[in-house]
Formats: structure tokens, sequence, C-alpha cells
């Protein structure tokens, strides 16, 4: 098995801003679909786990459950 590098910081984000600009409202179907491919290698979840993230700061969602 070949082993995955962890991507950068700087990688993360231009990930998100990628997958944000070309699927827009569809982003989050887009990484839970990723994330299938890649249940098995704990690297590439991680790494998906990060770009939800800054998705997630890039458009602003609320995640701690606040109104």
């Amino acid at each position: 098995m070949k082993l995955q590098r962890a991507m950068t910081n700087r990688e993360v984000w231009m990930k998100a801003s990628t997958i944000l600009a070309e699927h827009g409202e569809m982003t989050a179907d887009y990484i839970i679909d990723q994330l299938g491919d890649v249940l098995g290698n704990d690297t590439a979840v991680e790494d998906w786990r990060r770009v939800a993230a800054a998705v997630d700061a890039i458009t602003g969602a609320d995640t701690h459950g606040s109104n």
C-alpha cells in the first residue's frame, strides 16, 4: 500500500477553494463522496476532514450550533 503524505495547510485551503468554486452548494455532497473513497486511509481521511473544515471557514458556516 502506497503511503500518502499529509497535505500542507496551503494545499488544504487551495483544495477547499477549488472545490467550492467547482461545486458550489453541492460541495458537502462532493466531500462526502470523496470520504467514501478513502475510508481505509487514515491520512486521506484526516486531509478531507481538514478540507471540510476549511470549506466551513470560507463559507462562514456555523460549526458550533449557535445562532
